[in-house]
C-alpha cells in the first residue's frame, strides 16, 4: 500500500514537489502528451506504484511553479491504459488546475498504448521479457512458458505447411494460365493463317 498524501494541509503541493523523486513521486508538466502521461502511469503500476503530480513547471529538473492542466490530457491518457486504474484528484493551486494521480502496483501488467512500461532512470522504458516473467511470477522453466512455446512451435509448423500448399496451388494456377494463353494463341494464329492463306485443318 502507498503512503497517503495529505492534501488537506496547507502547501501540500509544494511539499510534494520538494520531496519528489524519479521512483514513486513524480512531477510532470502540463505540456506532456496523453501518450507520455500514460507511459508514466504504466511504469509506476508495473513497479511499486506511486504518485504523479501533473501541472508542475520545472527548471533544471526541479519544480518551480504550477501550470494549468487541460482536462482532455487526463481523459485521453486514460483511454490509452489497460490493466491499471489510477485514482485521480483535481486541485487548484495558485489559480492553476492541477491533478494528483495515485497509481497502485498492478497485480499483472499495466499497458500504455498496448505496451508495458517500467521506470528506468526516471523515464518510461518498455519492459524487457525477463522483467515481464518476473512481474508475472513465472520461472524461466515455468510449465506455462513451455506450453506457450510449444503452441507457438505448432502454429509455426502449420503456417509453413499452409505456405507450401499455397505455393503448389500457385504453380498449378500459373500452369493453367499458361495452357489457356497457349490455347488462345494457337487458335488466334490458326484463324489468321486461314484468313490470309486459306490454310485450314
Amino acid at each position: 500500500m502507498l503512503n497517503e498524501i495529505d492534501t488537506s494541509i496547507q502547501d501540500w503541493a509544494l511539499n510534494f514537489i520538494s520531496s519528489s523523486n524519479n521512483k514513486d513521486q513524480l512531477i510532470l508538466s502540463a505540456s506532456i502528451t496523453p501518450l507520455g502521461l500514460s507511459k508514466y502511469i504504466s511504469s509506476l503500476a508495473n513497479n511499486s506504484g506511486g504518485y504523479i503530480l501533473v501541472g508542475v513547471s520545472s527548471k533544471d529538473g526541479y519544480g518551480s511553479g504550477f501550470e494549468n492542466v487541460d482536462n482532455n490530457l487526463i481523459n485521453n491518457s486514460l483511454k490509452l491504459l489497460k490493466g491499471v486504474d489510477p485514482q485521480i484528484s483535481q486541485y487548484k493551486e495558485r489559480l492553476q488546475n492541477i491533478y494528483l494521480l495515485k497509481i497502485e502496483n498492478s497485480d499483472s501488467l499495466a499497458f500504455a498504448d498496448d505496451s508495458p512500461y517500467i521506470l528506468k532512470n526516471g523515464k518510461p522504458a518498455i519492459i524487457s521479457e525477463r522483467q515481464i516473467i518476473e512481474k508475472l511470477g513465472l520461472g524461466v522453466d515455468s510449465s506455462l512458458i513451455n506450453m506457450i512455446s510449444e503452441q507457438i512451435t505448432k502454429q509455426s509448423v502449420k503456417v509453413d505447411e499452409l505456405r507450401e500448399e499455397l505455393k503448389e496451388k500457385s504453380k498449378l494456377k500459373n500452369q493453367v494460365s499458361g495452357l489457356l494463353v497457349g490455347g488462345v494463341s494457337g487458335w488466334f494464329l490458326t484463324t489468321l493463317l486461314n484468313i490470309f492463306f486459306g490454310i485450314s485443318d
